[in-house]
């Protein structure tokens, strides 16, 4: 899998409809992340702006969902992205007292 260690810029109104899509994501029992919705919204979408019928993009989805390697890693790149955010912190926190 490929994991681009870039920051990407999020209008709010679209991170809603993440933040939803991960919330039902969990709701359904995955096993999700932020990134995983992500990656779930952008296939959903480029699959029907390439004309796939709904039932394949049905399949193409269940398969991505499925695919617990991808998903782990996904998940552990976000894992490990908040920690490093958390030391970055505690190390800021610390010099300044």
């Amino acid at each position: 899998m490929v994991v681009v260690k870039k920051t990407v810029a999020i209008h709010p109104i679209l991170d809603g409809y993440i933040r939803k899509t991960w919330s039902i994501l969990i709701e359904k029992g995955h096993d999700a992340t932020y990134s995983t919705a992500l990656n779930y919204m952008l296939l959903t979408e480029v699959l029907y702006l390439a004309g796939f019928s709904e039932n394949e993009i049905s399949e193409s989805i269940q398969s991505f969902l499925d695919d617990e390697k991808s998903l782990r890693d996904l998940n552990l790149e976000d894992y490990a992205n908040k920690a490093d955010e958390l030391f970055r912190q505690k190390d800021k926190d610390q010099n300044l007292t």
